[in-house]
């Protein structure tokens, strides 16, 4: 009777759900946005439907595959009346639907539209109820499946809407019960067809009132792909606007729910819709909920029957070889964070099955794992990883969430061995770690260390094993490393441009090296400082008055090319660092470096003959060293070239690779035996 209900509601123009009826606002225009990977024939279809029951709506279309993708421009070509944005790689579902939106007109209404769903009438009901107020998003009903309502584990039309999210649901979900309970409170599907839904609804078809996208927001681009609309409803209800399922078939969509046991590319979509599951569990009920779907639905995953013999028909790529697990935090834009991708990639390459295990979140860095490397989110406490049986290792870094996991997967077999990379600075007045992180990484089998100097600043105050291993970072590709042509500083066009590139933080000392620079008024430079963190408004504002049109604070940089394309010498005036990348991407570039002497830096500079050393670290060395450089442009060019021949010879990523895979089969032929003085 209330399904009814609501429909006589729809037809007279009312809302049974809503406050009392206000004027419905005039008809906006509406904007249909799809974005595209890989679905060059379903895009087609998609596009036809659209031009029968939407003619004359302006259309937008995000090819989201990337350069090189068959067949792409001649879509294009085929329907010249679609706006088209062609994307030169693959950024995430979320990212091009808001680069989408900025494409569009600012008061038109949006169509989200997949690619494989092809639309079966005009949406009437659909765009009446978007334009009633305070309404956020509706979807009509979606053809999906059989469509048979009177089977109780069948798929019905209504289904696009679903109940609040909550922990039990997800599982139950991940379990692939949820058609099956759907007359229960333990499934996220609702038993009869509703008009006002409580959780979401699916973004197959969904249309968005523009006044809601505006005033809450875009998509979160945390979430790559899955996931983007749930979140994005979920943040409109809770500002007060309303999600409606319209009572007409607007759509047929094809099910393409992602399948472990497809291709590598498969898997990871299936990787990704499990993640960002309980990445919108973390962001409704925190974050301990989302470890526990991530821990639940891990163990799902090794006792189904389907999996269980997935798994086992799995082959690995060399059986030979140790499979690899490599631990990180999250994968954000950090030096740590990229030395992991890359030697994940680089292992990868070599024939290794390569886990990366993410225990917070995943991040940006995502976008450039290989689809055949496995990427996973998991709680540190849960460490049972799907990985072949047989010999395998973990690398993990110096934190305490890695070297809990590390410690207790290590526990779950025999033939399994553990290496800590650490990337922390060391601390120069006392131990570097608590004593139980300490405690916790004397259990590993290897420690590796970026440089002899760190390994000794390291245990100077600490006794952190007798095992281990010098590795340093490599940033750059032999194969992609050119000698490039080379630099002269700009002599003809003074003032000499310094830059410092750094996550804006005290003990980066960007003050240090702009005091430094006061007493050097009378010589002719520009400083450009690129970056951010949590102290740069209190350190920009140390800046002298009389400096500001010298000091150019640039903020963030999209990597290191935009910042260092300009650069006559890097200064790294840093008081703590362990092995700071930047000095190998100007060095790659064959741009002088001048940083201070600490931990690793005077191993990486040859102590002086491949850049400037300056130690110890104060205001006074800084500026005579500064002074000499700006005087002697001149010389410049010469220490760049000798950093250039230093990085190419020690600091590529093959060369990194090589060390660890070095120290792998170290552990693995001597079972984690402890010799004394074991270095590489």
């Amino acid at each position: 009777m209330a399904r009814e209900l609501d429909r006589a509601y729809l037809r007279r123009g009312h809302d049974p759900t809503g406050p009392p009826a206000h004027p419905t606002r005039t008809a906006p225009a509406l904007s249909v946005l799809i974005v595209t990977y890989k679905s060059n024939a379903l895009v087609e279809k998609c596009l036809s439907a659209v031009a029968t029951h939407l003619p004359g709506r302006s259309v937008h279309v995000y090819e989201n595959t990337g350069d090189g993708h068959p067949g792409r421009e001649d879509l294009a070509a085929r329907h010249p009346d679609v706006n088209w944005v062609m994307g030169s790689v693959n950024i995430g579902y979320a990212a091009a639907v808001n680069a989408l939106v900025d494409h569009t007109p600012p008061d038109t209404d949006l169509l989200f539209l997949n690619p494989d769903a092809t639309l079966l009438g005009p949406l009437t009901k659909t765009l009446a109820l978007i334009r009633r107020p305070g309404v956020a998003a509706v979807s009509p009903l979606i053809k999906e499946g059989d469509g048979d309502p009177a089977a109780p584990g069948r798929n019905t039309d209504w289904d696009v809407a679903r109940r609040k999210v909550n922990l039990l649901r997800a599982l139950v979900d991940t379990a692939g019960y949820s058609a099956r309970l759907r007359r229960t409170p333990l499934s996220y599907r609702y038993a009869r067809q509703p008009f006002a839904v409580e959780g979401y609804v699916g973004g197959a078809c969904l249309a968005v009132n523009r006044d809601a996208w505006n005033a809450i927001g875009p998509f979160d681009e945390e979430f790559f792909l899955y996931g983007e609309e749930t979140d994005w409803q979920y943040r409109a209800r809770s500002a007060g606007w309303r999600i409606l399922l319209a009572d007409e078939v607007g759509a047929e969509h094809s099910d393409h729910t992602p399948r472990a046991d497809g291709d590598s590319e498969g898997r990871r979509n299936q990787d990704l819709l499990r993640t960002n599951s309980a990445l919108i569990l973390e962001h409704q009920r925190g974050v301990h909920r989302a470890d526990a779907y991530l821990a639940g639905s891990a163990l799902l995953e090794r006792v189904q029957r389907s999996t269980r013999e997935l798994r086992r028909s799995r082959p690995a790529p060399h059986p030979d070889r140790p499979a690899v697990i490599i631990t990180s935090n999250r994968l954000v834009y950090g030096g740590a964070e990229r030395q992991k991708a890359l030697l994940a990639t680089e292992l990868d390459k070599r024939g290794y099955q390569v886990t990366l295990v993410c225990l917070q979140r995943y991040g940006p860095l995502l976008r450039e794992i290989p689809h055949s490397i496995r990427v996973l989110r998991h709680p540190w406490w849960a460490p049972s990883i799907e990985i072949n049986s047989g010999p395998a290792v973990v690398i993990s870094g110096d934190t305490n969430t890695e070297a809990g996991f590390s410690a207790l997967w290590r526990r779950l077999g025999p033939d399994r061995r553990w290496l800590v990379a650490a990337h922390t600075p060391p601390d120069p007045g006392g131990p570097t770690y608590s004593l139980a992180l300490g405690a916790a990484m004397r259990q590993a089998d290897g420690f590796i260390a970026l440089a002899e100097k760190h390994w000794e600043e390291l245990t100077a105050y600490q006794n952190l094993g007798d095992r281990w291993f010098s590795v340093p970072n490599g940033v750059i590709s032999s194969v992609a490393l050119r000698d490039p042509v080379a630099r002269s500083p700009r002599i003809d066009r003074r003032p000499l441009q310094l830059v410092m590139l750094s996550r804006i933080v005290a003990h980066k000392n960007p003050h240090l090296l702009i005091e430094a620079l006061d007493g050097l008024r009378e010589l002719s430079w520009e400083l450009s400082i690129f970056g951010d963190g949590p102290d740069r408004e209190r350190l920009e504002a140390l800046t002298p008055r009389e400096l500001r049109h010298r000091v150019h604070w640039r903020g963030w940089s999209a990597g290191p090319e935009p910042a260092l394309a300009d650069c006559d010498l890097l200064c790294v005036p840093s008081r703590s660092e362990a092995f700071p990348l930047v000095i190998l991407e100007a060095m790659a570039r064959q741009i002088p470096v001048a940083a201070s002497g600490v931990c690793a830096v005077p191993e990486m500079l040859a102590h002086g003959e491949a850049g400037v050393v300056v130690d110890p670290v104060s205001v006074a060395n800084w500026r005579s060293t500064l002074a000499r450089c700006i005087n002697e442009p001149d010389g410049l060019p010469g220490i760049g070239r000798r950093g250039f021949e230093r990085m190419r010879a020690n600091y590529t990523i093959e060369v990194m690779a090589d060390a660890y895979v070095a120290a792998i089969e170290s552990v693995q032929a001597n079972q984690g035996v402890v010799r004394a003085g074991a270095r590489r």
